[in-house]
């Protein structure tokens, strides 16, 4: 038997909502410790996760040397991926200022300013998510659902 003759019994997609579920429970573990490093650790783990269907776009060049094709960089060409760069780059910049600020009020807004930037970060991940149809569907005639406004009501 090759590897060519296995066929998966389960759709790949209920694989996929199995990690991302994992994930998103540790990332409530990250936030209730206050370690935001592991936060966003989590939340990179979940967007990577998110984007395994997008293309990359792949920059070759010939080597003059050698006239062979050699890759000089790989990257992910989505709108995305520049929502994503912008939230990191907000998190790293909070959590430098958060951890060179020597007055303690500094300190203070800084850690917040780096809560709120992790907080964004995994707030998009969950409109990701939900845009490419990976969270369950809600249901909108559970009790649940008043907490949306919507109970009983179908969506507009």
């Amino acid at each position: 038997m090759s590897i060519t003759d296995i066929v998966p019994s389960q759709d790949a997609s209920l694989g996929l909502i199995y990690r991302l579920n994992i994930l998103w429970a540790k990332t409530d573990y990250a936030v209730l410790e206050a370690n935001y490093d592991k936060w966003d650790i989590l939340l990179d783990r979940i967007y990577a996760n998110l984007l395994y269907r997008e293309e990359m776009e792949v920059v070759e060049e010939i080597n003059p040397s050698t006239g062979q094709r050699e890759i000089k960089s790989v990257e992910l060409s989505t709108k995305d991926k520049r929502v994503y760069v912008f939230l990191s780059k907000q998190i790293y910049k909070y959590k430098r200022l958060f951890n060179i600020a020597k007055n303690p009020n500094d300190k203070s807004t800084f850690r917040s300013n780096w809560y709120h930037a992790c907080q964004k970060k995994d707030i998009w991940l969950r409109k990701l998510m939900m845009k490419n149809g990976l969270y369950l569907k809600e249901n909108l005639k559970t009790p649940g659902s008043a907490l949306f406004g919507n109970f009983g009501k179908g969506r507009k």
